[in-house]
């Protein structure tokens, strides 16, 4: 299989893409990338637009990390990429960077509206997942009492942040400590 390499200033950012990555997110990207180096592919076309990884080649930019090894590909194979050298301890850990960086992303709910218009996602995202990333499935206080009425000991906090970073921190500080949180913006 023929192989090249370009650099990551050539890799175009898809601008229909419907993953962000919060503040607290790209710099867990960046800090993996420090710790173990690159240890996953990303997905680029023919045009060397990408499809996937946009976290990963953003941080990666960030650090200087420049060259980027092209593998031809058509989907009939899978792409393995084989690091050696890594301790138990680093294999743990870039394990949990690679999982954790992607569940402290969060979802643009407008282009996901925008892609469904155009394609069918429904494979992938309802109509009611949407709405709920948009805050309109329904009212906080009303969710509040749905939950509370559904598990009578459940007991919630609605806190309020001035901006995303804090709202992060707070929400891995949280979950961290074992409680059972979830983001929402309003």
């Amino acid at each position: 299989m023929p192989s090249n390499a370009i650099k990551t200033s050539d890799l175009i950012p898809d601008k229909k893409n419907a993953r962000k990555r919060t503040a607290q997110s790209a710099h867990l990207i960046q800090e993996s990338l420090k710790r173990y180096g690159t240890a996953r592919s990303v997905v680029i076309d023919e045009n060397n637009m990408l499809i996937a990884g946009h976290g990963t080649v953003e941080a990666a930019k960030a650090l200087g990390i420049d060259k980027v090894k092209v593998i031809e590909a058509d989907g009939n194979e899978l792409i393995a990429v084989r690091r050696t050298g890594w301790s138990d301890a680093e294999k743990v850990g870039a394990n949990l960077a690679d999982n954790r960086t992607s569940d402290l992303s969060e979802w643009d709910a407008e282009m996901l509206q925008d892609l469904a218009a155009d394609h069918d996602i429904s494979p992938w995202f309802s109509t009611d997942d949407i709405n709920e990333f948009l805050g309109q499935s329904e009212d906080l206080d009303d969710l509040a009492d749905d939950q509370s009425d559904m598990l009578s000991d459940n007991f919630q906090i609605l806190l309020t942040f001035t901006n995303e970073v804090e709202q992060a921190a707070a929400l891995d500080t949280l979950t961290s400590q074992g409680f059972q949180c979830r983001a929402l913006n309003s």
